[in-house]
């Protein structure tokens, strides 16, 4: 029970979060996301998702068929990165995806997700080391 009212207050907080506007929602990237990923400790399934700015420092991101969302803290990297260009980065150890770097593109820093628990545990247990990315164009 417990665990089923937490998901829905989640829920709840992202949608309240992504509908309230604030100088940080018109900057909207989508993205269409060919499998399933983990974003922190959620696991998110493959389709279309919109990633929004709730504050400096958090992202909404939501797929759109279902409604699915989680927050994501986000550390913006430095100002003088070229890349401008709108993507979605994945760290891939075996089968499984991380979302690693969001870059919404036109004059905006792209951000870098940290590393959850999960993601250093596949890591650890990968044997290749450093992992494999995919990268997702993404659009504004």
């Amino acid at each position: 029970m417990n665990r089923n009212l937490v998901g829905i207050l989640i829920t709840l907080a992202v949608s309240l979060l992504v509908s309230v506007p604030n100088t940080y929602a018109q900057s909207v990237t989508t993205a269409t996301v060919p499998f399933a990923f983990t974003v922190g400790e959620s696991e998110m399934p493959a389709g279309t998702y919109t990633i929004s700015h709730v504050s400096q420092s958090v992202i909404a991101i939501r797929e759109r068929n279902t409604g699915k969302g989680v927050l994501s803290f986000v550390r913006p990297e430095w100002a003088g990165n070229s890349d401008r260009t709108p993507k979605l980065v994945f760290n891939k150890y075996s089968s499984k995806y991380f979302l690693s770097r969001v870059s919404p593109g036109f004059g905006n820093n792209p951000m870098q997700v940290p590393t959850s628990k999960l993601e250093r545990e596949q890591r650890i247990a990968s044997t290749r080391g450093a992992p494999e990315q995919e990268v997702v164009a993404a659009k504004k």
